[in-house]
């Protein structure tokens, strides 16, 4: 193996710097406020940003995230990003905004990532030249690029890193590369769940292809080097990602294309200026992932295989193909029975949303090559044309990967009512609208937004979401309901900020929130704009009252309810209880129920908590149809309680 010279390395790194402010330009001209309005891009700038702000104040309480509450763990629902987090540390100190921090963190991972590729390549061949192209074409590569929203791919430099100390312990034999390749996989896990498992099947591709290099005289040896460094890093992983164990979620198993030929189009998808134009946009509206890497890429790469001579440590060429045929094989997901067996036997897989994303461990394959591959052809090219062949290379290949100008616009993330909210007394925040089920990620804006005052909040978003998550968002979604009121009571949330400007009627609700502050259910602490910030009030000790705060809410189940001349009913269902919330009760008001045994209970005026009529509601004649029931007109809110009848 080749050493890597200092000189050569800042080199690079300045290349690769340079290159990551091309690729993604306009982003340099306004790092503290350019962003892509993407819903990942709000997630992953809280992400760090929490994690850099918990390891300064409370950094054994890392994973207790201040969002989803009242659940702990609750970083677990989401990539842990901790390496980037780290590198964030120094920006959020110095008073570096989220935003800010999550632009430069996006630059630094790019540049990382083809460093890292670099200083892999060159270890192999000992060209500068095809490290950097090396370096450039899986850094900026369509699938990277693409991607920006998401940090954790970006910051990919533990891939070439692992493989290096494996490449370096199965050479060399020291304990040194062990712990350097454990650090590589553990910094992975710290980083992405995707990218640990890419590594860890790419350790594994070269494990199969170098079967020659660890199974000799010296073969106990290198096991037991190999092992050490796997259960230590295993260990400290499991250690510090308890938390993900606690919320472990298992992802449906299911393939994302309809064939194997559907699912291979993705690696002729591509989202460049120059092939998106000319001839790959159908390929890119149809295919699950968007992975060309590129004709210099695949170009050099054929050259690298074809080629007699040699460049690179034997067995190189053969590890590096292995290694693609295990992403490609992977990236088909459960259209093969490798990945369905696999899934069944590494619980990681089961957490993974998207297979064809093992595509970028196949573009860092042919990246590798296609360095070597012109690491080759410099050799027989005349000494005085090695230079500009080989800048001329690398300027075409950057000029194929250009996906920019990249569409950002400014972002206003931290509006003044959240001002008002750091000032006011300590406590938990829910943020309406509360989102759930589909529309669950437009809570990420309120992540970043939280980022300035740190509140325990009610609102979240992540790869996951805590059990019943979407049942309480639908009934705080009612808010200013009493049935809202009450459920944030009994979750102790004292603070609601309202966006009017987001909801469906915005003229309507404030009229809804004026009737509820006269009422003195909330109090309006600030209003900036179309934004408001209440306190709620103890609900008044009516029948009302006593019954919403005597709910058993865990047992409780939103349903819907079919009704006619009312506003939007709201319905609650419980092993031994149904509710009915209606509002806007007229003369012809009905609602219509399905009950499985017959059931009895009563109206009540939610305001006055007096008993309006009595209510016994019949099992219908048949499973089609349903049983009607009268609605008390003329009233602002009413409650249907009812229980199975004694009877």
């Amino acid at each position: 193996m080749h050493r890597i010279s200092r000189r050569g390395a800042c080199w690079a790194a300045g290349v690769f710097i340079f290159l990551a402010v091309v690729h993604t330009w306009p982003l340099v001209t306004g790092l503290d406020h350019l962003s892509r309005h993407n819903d990942d891009e709000y997630l992953n700038a809280w992400a760090v940003s929490w994690v850099a702000h918990q390891l300064l104040s409370d950094p054994s309480r890392l994973f207790e995230a201040n969002i989803f509450y009242p659940h702990e763990q609750a970083l677990a629902y989401t990539e842990p990003l901790i390496v980037p987090g780290v590198m964030g540390v120094p920006i959020r100190w110095l008073g570096g905004s989220p935003l800010l921090t999550y632009n430069l963190l996006l630059l630094l991972g790019l540049t990382l990532t083809a460093l890292a590729m670099y200083v892999l390549v060159v270890s192999w061949s000992g060209d500068h030249w095809g490290g950097l192209l090396a370096g450039a074409l899986l850094a900026f590569s369509t699938p990277m690029l693409t991607r920006l929203p998401h940090l954790q791919i970006l910051h990919l430099y533990w891939l070439p890193l692992a493989c290096f100390a494996f490449d370096r312990l199965l050479t060399r034999r020291r304990m040194r590369d062990a712990v350097l390749l454990g650090a590589s996989v553990l910094g992975a896990g710290l980083t992405s769940g995707y990218l640990v498992v890419f590594v860890t099947f790419t350790l594994g591709a070269i494990l199969l292809a170098r079967t020659r290099d660890w199974w000799g005289r010296d073969r106990v040896g290198v096991l037991w080097q190999v092992a050490a460094s796997g259960v230590v890093t295993l260990l400290i992983l499991l250690s510090i990602m308890r938390p993900y164990q606690e919320v472990q979620f298992q992802r449906p198993l299911s393939p994302e294309a309809a064939s194997i030929g559907a699912a291979l189009e993705s690696y002729l998808s591509s989202a460049t200026r120059v092939h998106h134009a000319g001839w790959s946009q159908p390929i890119f509206d149809r295919a699950p992932g968007i992975y060309f890497p590129g004709v210099v890429a695949l170009t050099f790469a054929a050259i690298c295989l074809l080629s007699r001579r040699r460049i690179a440590p034997v067995g190189t060429r053969r590890m590096l193909v292995v290694i693609a045929l295990v992403g490609v094989t992977l990236s088909l997901g459960p259209l093969t029975p490798v990945y369905t067996w696999l899934y069944h036997a590494v619980p990681p897989l089961q957490g993974l949303r998207s297979p064809i994303r093992f595509g970028i461990v196949v573009l860092f394959a042919l990246a590798a090559l296609a360095g070597l591959g012109l690491s080759l052809l410099r050799q027989r090219v005349a000494p005085n044309w090695r230079v500009v062949g080989s800048v001329s290379l690398i300027v075409f290949a950057t000029v194929e990967s250009i996906h920019g100008p990249i569409s950002y616009t400014p972002l206003e993330w931290n509006p003044p009512i959240y001002e008002a909210l750091r000032t006011a007394e300590p406590g938990p925040v829910v943020e309406i609208p509360i989102y759930g089920a589909r529309n669950f990620h437009r809570n990420a804006r309120y992540l970043l937004a939280s980022t300035t005052h740190w509140r325990p909040l009610v609102n979240g978003f992540g790869g996951f979401r805590p059990p019943r998550y979407n049942e309480m968002s639908q009934v705080i979604d009612t808010f200013p309901s009493p049935l809202a009121l009450a459920r944030l009571q009994a979750l102790k949330v004292r603070h609601v900020v309202v966006h009017t400007a987001a909801l469906r009627n915005p003229d309507r609700y404030r009229r809804v929130l004026a009737r509820m502050e006269r009422l003195k259910l909330i109090v309006l602490l600030a209003e900036e704009g179309t934004d408001r910030l209440y306190r709620i009030a103890d609900l008044p000790q009516t029948r009302v009252g006593a019954l919403l705060f005597s709910l058993p809410w865990s047992d409780l189940t939103p349903v819907r309810i079919a009704g006619r001349s009312l506003g939007q009913p709201f319905g609650l269902q419980g092993p031994n209880q149904f509710l009915a919330y209606l509002e806007r009760t007229r003369p012809a008001s009905r609602i219509s129920l399905r009950p499985s045994t017959r059931m009895t209970g009563v109206f009540l005026d939610v305001f006055t908590g007096e008993i309006l009529s009595e209510v016994t509601v019949e099992v219908p004649l048949s499973t089609a149809s349903s049983t009607d029931v009268v609605v008390p007109p003329g009233r602002r809110a009413v409650l249907l309680d009812l229980r199975p009848s004694q009877d």
